[in-house]
């Protein structure tokens, strides 16, 4: 089962993003805490967190903000990581569901910021001075996020957050179906 955790943004006015190559050894860690996978698969290769999108954002800024919390980006982020991170322990609910074990299911919880457009959104390169290019591609926000666990103790996790223009939503959905399917028959009792 896939679940996701949307923030959907308005983009109203220009806004930045600074790219980099994605740390592909802490996402695919990230993706062997997501259920089955493991490493040593050629199924987890084929997780859109670790096929699609080499290179990540790591920053961003929008010409309309004059603090981080002001800025529109880090609250969607911050809205669909903190939703992620407080309802990952529990079990979806869906009436598909009702009568199954908790172990027989597999769940891939995703952070997800679509996009009115991208037609004001750009990237820049993070190590070299660069002029701006438009953003076409859905793309992933690579972050460390510090969160306190239900148990209360401080947590600062790498997580992958996917930025998605609205039209662009069947291509995220085609993407994100691959590792269901994956996660699916990895899944499968013995």
């Amino acid at each position: 089962m896939v679940r996701l955790f949307v923030e959907c943004k308005f983009v109203a006015s220009e806004a930045v993003f600074w790219f980099a190559p994605k740390n592909t050894d802490a996402a695919t860690e990230l993706v062997c805490s997501l259920g089955p996978f493991r490493a040593d698969n050629g199924l987890t290769s084929k997780h859109h967190y670790v096929a699609k999108s080499p290179n990540v954002a790591k920053l961003f800024a929008s010409s309309n903000a004059k603090a981080q919390e002001n800025e529109p980006f880090y609250k969607a982020l911050n809205q669909a990581l903190n939703a992620m991170v407080a309802m990952r322990s529990q079990s979806p609910s869906h009436p598909s569901l009702v009568g199954r074990q908790q172990e027989e299911v597999v769940t891939l919880d995703y952070p997800v910021v679509v996009c009115s457009s991208f037609t004001d959104l750009y990237a820049v390169d993070f190590f070299a001075q660069s002029e701006p290019t438009s953003i076409h591609e859905n793309f992933q926000l690579e972050v460390q996020y510090a969160f306190l666990d239900r148990e209360g103790k401080q947590r600062n996790d790498y997580f992958l957050l996917d930025f998605v223009a609205f039209d662009k939503l069947a291509n995220y959905m085609s993407d994100i179906s691959e590792g269901a399917e994956a996660a699916a028959y990895l899944g499968l009792p013995d």
